[in-house]
């Protein structure tokens, strides 16, 4: 046999080779991965947060100087004529796509379905709200600046200008194509990174669907189910039938001849490889539904050679759909963001997402004051979302290019009845979206809520000392004229003496164990002093600050260690200590009033009509008439009146002025109201008492809160007790297989 023979025979007994799977099949395996990872490994699969950090910053390098040089390259590769018309007749139908999506937009938060949600204080509720600097978003006067800063506006209106300069330039080319090559050796580096994607995914699935808690994965699919079905809708019904109302084609000509590049690009998550695709079935969708001649033929085939590729540098519908987004972060949170910014929204958010969401969304997240961890639920939310929009961005270049060029070659048609049947249609068919989904997740699947527990299952950070909870005094205690134990009387005593106000959020309450513990940030520090002394405690209760002083100066307890606003009024009657913390004044209001009182100055436009309810010493209700004198204050002498009110609806007030860390505690409790921090903020001092003349006490105490300041001991306490962070801490390990049915680990 010949050596060819050889080779022959050796290659037919050589197995077929498998086919490797394509970009798009890895990256869905690694999103399967991902999930079945987080359920298995729960928490334990945390960490790998940090490689899907580094894969989003990754996909980031590549986006602003690409960005700026495709408008450069496209804009200046144009003529003045194309510009003028493709501005009008393009841009005017481009324009027609975003107004209809935008109001879509605005209308999806009415699909939330009435789930309770709150949340512990945070300090952005305190941050006053920056004002756009439109001028700089938009205005690069110092371009440099704005590409270092990724200031997205700027950045695209600088590139625009540069490319209508070079349109009447002779030797634009000599700029063009170095410019060009440039340009795509960027989209070289971003599909590099690309590859890439399978583990990028995998590890932010992972660690989404490991760390989020089942009440959270619960509301996430509101987002995902809302957007893709409102994708769907304009994708496939909205889009292609505006283009059949507005033009000769018709609407399954127009769906028949997509199916390829919509199935591609569904597939590959990425419409930018069908751009090629999609200028040839629209040329050839305009060659078999219009008798144009040669002349008006060849004019819509340029258009559309312009059209498609320069449609692709403005956000397409899918990406101004993501703006929801922004909306979905505040509901899935609790902190909605108002109907007045949703115009900030809009002409921020427009020129913003020419940078993509990669940008878009972490720069409006932080002008809306919305955590920045919510962007890696948007990450995560995107991989499934994304399939979905990217159908939408398919037909959106169809329709611009569509309408567009159709319109440039003088043969676009008005039609009132069927334009009216297309708008009645259209709109029935988001409403149905939209009611159909609140209706779904108001009546068939309603996520629990969990956070009241959460609050009333935290425990103390330290272990405790022996301790003595007494809910009246106790007889040993009822002596009257007592004389105040100075710091070495109560070391010789042995028992550290504490008056506390029951049923105070977060302050000092007790937890849901058995049996029930003394818990909350004003006990955890009577625990940290009567350590550093060395002495066990007795906790006295009392029923508000008027009932403390009593007990405090008859010599029942040492300390009244509650929440009391410094004042001279307070000094008089007790010897106060340093400063605590600072509380920002805030109110407890029901839900749908929260936007009726964000000022100072929308409570004194209310006048004598304004009712609040407030704690009912004689120092507040003096302190808070100076601020409004017209108002009708009902004092609260309890926390038991506090309950009572919230429990029946505060009906009978506006709203119930509190500390702000104390009032987003009981918010926990009571869902349907939510805490509204005052602007500007009013700061209070906060601290605790002893009795008047008690040097030997105050003093060595004093000296022990300035310690523990520097130490950083009270900051980690605050955060853990006020801000929340103990809820994340103290919460049982999140469900897995591994830790609840396999019980390989505890």
């Amino acid at each position: 046999m010949t050596e060819r023979g050889t080779r022959v025979a050796s290659g037919a007994e050589r197995p077929p080779m498998r086919r490797r799977l394509g970009l798009a099949e890895q990256v869905l395996v690694g999103f399967l991965l991902g999930v079945a990872a987080g359920v298995f490994f729960g928490e334990m699969v945390g960490w790998l947060k940090i490689v899907g950090d580094i894969f989003i910053k990754l996909l980031q390098i590549t986006v602003i100087p690409y960005v700026s040089l495709s408008l450069i390259t496209g804009v200046g590769g144009l003529r003045y004529d194309d510009i003028k018309a493709l501005a009008l007749k393009g841009g005017g139908v481009l324009l027609g796509v975003w107004a209809v999506t935008l109001l879509v937009v605005v209308l999806m938060p009415l699909s939330f379905p009435e789930w309770p949600s709150s949340s512990f204080f945070s300090t952005s509720l305190v941050e006053e709200a920056p004002t756009p600097d439109f001028l700089s978003l938009f205005i690069p006067s110092n371009p440099f600046d704005s590409y270092a800063n990724a200031v997205v506006p700027a950045v695209v209106v600088f590139s625009i200008l540069v490319g209508i300069a070079l349109i009447g330039m002779d030797k634009k080319q000599a700029a063009i194509e170095p410019l060009s090559v440039f340009r795509d050796a960027l989209m070289h580096v971003t599909g590099i990174i690309a590859k890439l994607a399978p583990l990028g995914v995998f590890a932010l699935i992972a660690s989404a669907v490991g760390t989020t808690d089942i009440e959270d994965l619960a509301r996430l699919q509101v987002y995902i189910v809302l957007y893709s079905m409102i994708a769907l809708v304009f994708g496939l019904l909205v889009l292609p039938a505006l283009v059949t109302v507005l033009t000769p084609l018709r609407y399954g000509d127009i769906v028949s001849a997509l199916r390829t590049p919509l199935i591609t690009a569904f597939a590959t998550g990425s419409s930018l490889i069908v751009l090629p695709l999609l200028v040839e079935e629209c040329k050839r969708l305009i060659a078999d539904a219009t008798s144009f001649g040669e002349k008006a033929q060849e004019q819509a085939d340029t258009s559309v050679d312009v059209l498609i590729p320069t449609s692709y540098t403005f956000p397409s519908a899918s990406i101004l759909l993501s703006l929801f987004f922004i909306l979905f972060g505040g509901w899935y949170i609790g902190s909605e963001v108002s109907v007045a910014a949703y115009p900030t929204l809009i002409l921020v958010g427009i020129p913003t997402l020419f940078g993509g969401t990669l940008f878009g969304i972490p720069f409006l997240l932080d002008l809306f004051r919305l955590p920045n961890d919510l962007f890696q639920v948007f990450v995560s939310l995107d991989v499934i979302g994304g399939r979905f929009g990217v159908i939408l961005s398919v037909m959106h270049f169809v329709a611009v290019a569509l309408i567009g060029a159709i319109a440039v070659a003088g043969r676009l048609r008005l039609r009132l009845v069927p334009l009216i049947r297309f708008a009645l249609v259209s709109t029935a068919s988001i409403a149905a979206v939209l009611i159909g989904v609140r209706a779904f997740y108001t009546y068939v699947v309603v996520a629990p809520y969990t956070k009241d527990q959460a609050l009333k299952g935290l425990h103390l950070l330290i272990n405790p000392q022996p301790a003595k909870v007494y809910s009246e005094v106790p007889e040993h205690l009822k002596q009257a004229d007592r004389e105040p134990a100075s710091l070495t009387e109560i070391k010789h005593r042995g028992v550290l003496r504490v008056c506390f106000v029951h049923g105070s959020y977060p302050s000092a309450f007790f937890n849901n164990e058995n049996p029930p513990q003394l818990v909350g940030f004003h006990v955890e520090m009577a625990h940290r002093f009567a350590r550093h002394i060395e002495v066990p405690i007795e906790f006295l209760a009392v029923d508000n600050e008027t009932d403390g002083a009593e007990r405090l100066n008859a010599g029942s307890c040492d300390l009244l260690m509650a929440s009391l606003p410094i004042s001279a009024a307070r000094a008089v009657k007790m010897a106060l200590t340093l400063p605590v913390y600072r509380s920002p004044v805030g109110l407890i209001v029901r839900d749908h009033r929260r936007n009726d009182f964000q000022t100072w100055g929308d409570l004194r436009e209310l006048g004598v009509t304004l009712r609040l309810a407030l704690r009912g010493s004689s120092e507040t209700l003096s302190a808070a008439r100076a601020v409004l004198p017209d108002a009708t204050f009902v004092p609260i002498y309890s926390q038991d009146d506090l309950k009572n009110i919230l429990e029946s609806g505060a009906s009978d007030v506006d709203a119930i002025v509190a500390f702000s860390e104390e009032g987003a505690a009981w918010t926990l409790l009571y869902p349907n109201f939510t805490l509204v921090v005052l602007k500007p903020t009013m700061f209070v001092p906060m601290v605790y008492a002893t009795t008047t003349g008690n040097d030997g006490l105050l003093r060595p105490f004093n000296a022990w809160i300035v310690a523990q300041k520097s130490r950083g001991t009270f900051d980690k306490m605050y955060k853990y007790w006020m801000l929340g962070e103990a809820a994340k801490i103290e919460r049982p390990p999140r469900w897995s297989v591994i830790r609840n049915v396999l019980h390989w680990i505890d």
